[in-house]
């Protein structure tokens, strides 16, 4: 199986390592990796309480990736986004000033000293590094270019993406567009010595945001372009895929080791997926319905049909995005408990 980077020279070598690896290559494992991960409110304003509640997280459940989550909108932060103190159920901030409401405000977005405004995330990943208890991978969550600029500018943004009467976009967006995909890579090159991965998020790879395909594709390659000057890193490139309607088939060229989506609630499911492609995949369970309120037999239910729609190889389990707060902690020990006793089983 054809990866995008030497993956038998990448990471570490314990056992989640084995699995990642041997997933990405779409190889027979001792069990499939698994993984699971969530917003901390409360602990993000500092790198140090950051960091420790998601090793503390790690330490719990043992999962086989730590997905890093930062505050909601991080990226989108240094510009004056500025998400409030309330969340709802999932660590989502219910209401959030947008600064950009405007569209004559976009030349105002000046290059950031990265350094500085970032100094946070990189300072948690480092100390995530030092003290993991387990070698797995770290996968950093990074939010693309225009889905940053949609924290500035909220919904008004899908209007700046409708064609024009000259099919053209307003220069000072595009500017800022470039302002702020410089600082994404200012902040992944920051992070890059501490990190594994990255687990990259559009919200802009779904066509109901738009009146025409066409332009949907078009906001769309904006928003990813910044994975093809990514593709170089040999680092684990994961694309999660935001909306209702995606536009699965248009991303299949695209330069990155594992596709994610919500294919519990989104089409396609993880079979019809397999039939269009062999990138490895990531998903399986429903985070809101099967994870948070129903038992770990339920749990148990769910991870065996994710595994029968793909055959068993060539998936990392996951839910489709972050789970509830309040998520019971029997359920995310099934999660691992049920692999191994399917591995058991099958031995």
């Amino acid at each position: 199986m054809n990866v995008r980077f030497d993956v038998a020279n990448w990471g570490g070598s314990g056992p989640a390592w084995e699995r990642v690896r041997g997933t990405l290559l779409h190889q027979k494992v001792d069990r499939l990796p698994i993984t699971a991960w969530r917003h901390f409110p409360g602990f993000e304003q500092s790198a140090d309480s950051i960091a420790r509640a998601h090793l503390a997280f790690q330490m719990r459940y043992g999962f086989d990736l730590l997905v890093v989550r930062p505050q909601f909108g991080y990226a989108a932060i240094p510009w004056g986004f500025a998400p409030s103190s309330d969340r709802n159920d999932y660590g989502f901030p219910i209401t959030s000033e947008r600064p950009l409401e405007d569209t004559k405000k976009w030349p105002q977005l000046n290059p950031i000293r990265c350094e500085s405004a970032y100094e946070h995330i990189a300072q948690s990943v480092r100390i995530i590094k030092r003290n993991l208890p387990e070698d797995v991978p770290i996968i950093l969550t990074v939010y693309g270019p225009l889905t940053t600029a949609h924290f500035l500018r909220g919904e008004r943004l899908v209007g700046d993406l409708e064609p024009k009467e000259d099919n053209g976009y307003d220069p000072n967006f595009l500017g800022a567009l470039a302002v702020i995909t410089q600082g994404i890579e200012q902040l992944i090159e920051q992070c890059r010595k501490w990190i594994d991965g990255v687990y990259y998020i559009s919200h802009f790879t779904s066509s109901d945001l738009f009146s025409d395909h066409e332009f949907a594709v078009s906001a769309m390659a904006k928003d990813l372009s910044l994975l093809r000057s990514m593709s170089a890193m040999e680092k684990l490139l994961i694309l999660h895929l935001h909306g209702n309607e995606l536009l699965y088939d248009e991303v299949l060229d695209y330069p990155v080791d594992v596709l994610s989506w919500h294919d519990r609630w989104v089409k396609p499911s993880l079979r019809d997926a397999r039939m269009k492609t062999n990138t490895v995949l990531m998903g399986g369970l429903n985070e809101a319905d099967t994870m948070h309120r129903e038992t770990p037999a339920a749990v148990a239910l769910q991870i065996g049909d994710a595994i029968s729609q793909v055959e068993g190889r060539g998936l990392i389990l996951s839910p489709g995005g972050p789970i509830n707060l309040d998520t019971p902690s029997e359920n995310l020990r099934a999660l691992v408990t049920t692999l191994r006793e399917l591995s058991e089983s099958s031995g």
